[in-house]
């Protein structure tokens, strides 16, 4: 079972919209009080190619309810459409690799997304 999950934004070229995605993440998961963790992590450039980053949030699965997971995922869906980026749920496994499971896209359903994190049946 997968117990860290996490809600990225897709791509690494994201220079033109962190700063306001950064601060819309930290206005609307300020009531979870510390259940929902910022992440704005940029690797280290070690070729021409743009480094990884990690923009979003992580959060433990038994830490929210299924209503405070919908809510984080509409939320992520308003910015895909908002900013027109799509954004990624995945999870951490348990050999400490991760994986992507779901695209949460602006047009397109949240059940596969609403599924995973009300069930919990993905397992590393």
């Amino acid at each position: 079972m997968i117990s860290t999950f996490y809600i990225y934004a897709e791509g690494n070229d994201l220079d033109g919209i962190a700063a306001e995605v950064r601060l819309r993440v930290e206005a609307f998961i300020e009531p979870y009080q510390g259940r929902v963790r910022v992440v704005d992590r940029r690797a280290k450039a070690v070729s021409s190619d743009l480094p990884d980053w990690d923009l979003g949030v992580n959060f433990e699965f038994q830490s929210l309810t299924d209503v405070e997971k919908k809510d984080l995922l509409l939320f992520f869906q308003c910015l895909s459409a908002e900013f027109d980026r799509d954004f990624i749920l995945g999870g951490a496994l348990s050999h400490g690799l991760s994986e992507d499971f779901v695209s949460l896209l602006a047009a397109e359903s949240l059940v596969p997304a609403i599924d995973l994190l009300t069930t919990n049946e993905k397992t590393g």
